[in-house]
């Protein structure tokens, strides 16, 4: 499975009996869409909702769903819906269990066998929204390979905020040391790209904006958004600058002349240059190509 595919900016919530504002989602800017099934749907309207999957329009980007809660009655018919609708992937609230991550990808292993699409096409993204699922997300993420990121709960009335008695503020003080745990663990685990969550007040773009450019300085890959107006401040904090880029570039190409001349530490505008400086400069070109890849699916 190739996970730099579902490498994302930017994601965006649309109720899951609204397949309405898919087109309106997608003219947002957000780099993928994800159906949710869990909170924004009445629970009289689930049962609608989940059949509804089944004719999901085309939307030139990548569609994931929201599942119910695997603690709920409704998450394995949340799944199979899900995966016979062949969506990209599957936002799983409330994760806590490795254990449930591996049925899932059996589960889905499954579907997609039997509707003859590629055997791992489907991935997961756990979302982080309680104190166990801090502490369990590097076993999370490594009990499948279809885990491809992980959402971090950090909306202001979440269930994380809730679980861990913190002051939620946009600067993020409260939930700092469970944001930077499960980035940690993400990355140990091997993910390149995690996510933060929802940023609930989105008529705060400043706020919103604050919020985004913490997630990026703690390694965060991308934001998920619940109204399209958030996704520009999204998409524009987590794409690198040209002058970024350029710098970047420009330390690349000269290190790469150093090392073909038999040297691994140079100086570039003052600043010494090695193999972890490359490294970074690596990260940034990359987190452009992507950003770029996006923006033009």
């Amino acid at each position: 499975m190739d996970a730099v595919v579902h490498a994302l900016r930017s994601m965006l919530f649309i109720p899951g009996d609204r397949h309405d504002l898919i087109p309106k989602a997608v003219r947002s800017g957000a780099d993928a869409v994800i159906v949710d099934l869990e909170d924004a749907v009445a629970p009289s309207e689930k049962p609608k909702a989940r059949a509804g999957l089944a004719e999901l329009p085309h939307a030139g980007i990548p569609l994931y769903v929201r599942t119910n809660a695997p603690t709920t009655e409704m998450f394995w018919d949340d799944v199979v819906a899900a995966g016979r609708a062949g969506v990209a992937g599957l936002v799983i609230p409330k994760a806590e269990s490795p254990t449930v991550l591996h049925e899932l990808d059996g589960a889905l292993r499954a579907l997609e066998m039997s509707s003859g699409s590629g055997v791992g096409s489907i991935v997961v993204a756990p979302m982080i929204e309680s104190a166990v699922g801090v502490r369990a997300t590097y076993d999370m993420v490594r009990s499948s390979d279809r885990v491809a990121t992980v959402l971090f709960g950090s909306g202001e009335q979440g269930d994380l905020v809730a679980d861990l008695g913190v002051e939620w503020t946009p600067e993020g003080t409260g939930l700092m040391h469970a944001r930077s745990k499960v980035l940690l663990d993400a990355r140990a685990a091997g993910l390149e790209h995690p996510m933060d969550a929802v940023f609930m007040d989105f008529r705060n773009l400043d706020a919103l904006r604050i919020e985004c450019e913490l997630a990026r300085r703690l390694g965060y890959g991308g934001k998920v958004g619940i109204h399209p107006a958030q996704i520009p401040v999204i998409n524009d904090v987590f794409t690198p600058s040209e002058q970024q880029v350029a710098h970047s570039r420009r330390i690349i190409d000269e290190f790469e002349g150093a090392l073909a001349d038999g040297r691994a530490s140079i100086a570039v505008d003052g600043r010494m240059v090695d193999y972890a400086v490359a490294r970074v400069a690596r990260t940034v070109l990359a987190r452009a190509e992507l950003a770029a890849r996006a923006a033009n699916r």
